[in-house]
């Protein structure tokens, strides 16, 4: 398999709710990645992206009752956002625009090859940033003013890190911040 190695993520989150599939899932991605996280249902693969740390999302497009246009959405809340692969057995065009208006990145049909998910992970864009304004409009009324500031913050900075590889005298240059305060709001929100 060539190129394989050129690939890596680092925490990937596997969602689908068929036992056998996501086995077998779990074990392509496994040569991706750094951690696999399964889940069969919605709800489990939602508190897993609560927790955080996702690099990279693939969810079955029908599970259960609900189906994956929600984990996508939620998904495109988090910073940095993770890519999103969708697999399917059937998707209809409704369901493939629905899919990409909710950030799915690529859509794979089942059955696929390892090959197949190497091709679709290869065409993939490093995480992007969430749109902050759309963070904001939604905690307006629902969250306090001092925790959407930190949460602001933490974006911030997150993003300065991450456009310096890590570096904090240039996240702070970049900031207009000194490196002391950047190491505060790092310790302070956990960065």
């Amino acid at each position: 398999m060539d190129g394989a190695n050129d690939l890596h993520f680092g925490r990937v989150l596997a969602v689908d709710d068929d036992p056998h599939v996501l086995r077998l899932l779990a074990r392509m991605l496994a040569r991706f990645a750094g951690e696999v996280v399964s889940a069969s249902t919605c709800d489990e693969g939602l508190a897993v992206l609560r927790d955080g740390g996702v690099d990279l999302l693939v969810i079955d497009v029908h599970l259960g009752e609900r189906n994956g246009v929600e984990l996508a959405r939620a998904a495109a809340t988090l910073h940095p956002v993770p890519p999103v692969v969708a697999v399917t057995g059937a998707a209809s065009p409704e369901d493939g625009l629905m899919l990409g208006r909710a950030g799915v990145a690529q859509l794979l049909q089942k059955p696929f090859t390892i090959e197949h998910l190497r091709d679709a992970l290869a065409q993939l864009e490093p995480p992007r940033p969430v749109e902050l304004e759309a963070v904001i409009r939604r905690s307006v009324g629902v969250r306090p003013m001092p925790e959407v500031l930190d949460a602001v913050r933490r974006s911030m900075v997150n993003e300065a890190l991450a456009r310096t590889q890590h570096t904090k005298s240039h996240a702070a240059s970049l900031l207009g911040i000194s490196r002391q305060h950047l190491s505060k709001i790092i310790e302070r929100g956990k960065v």
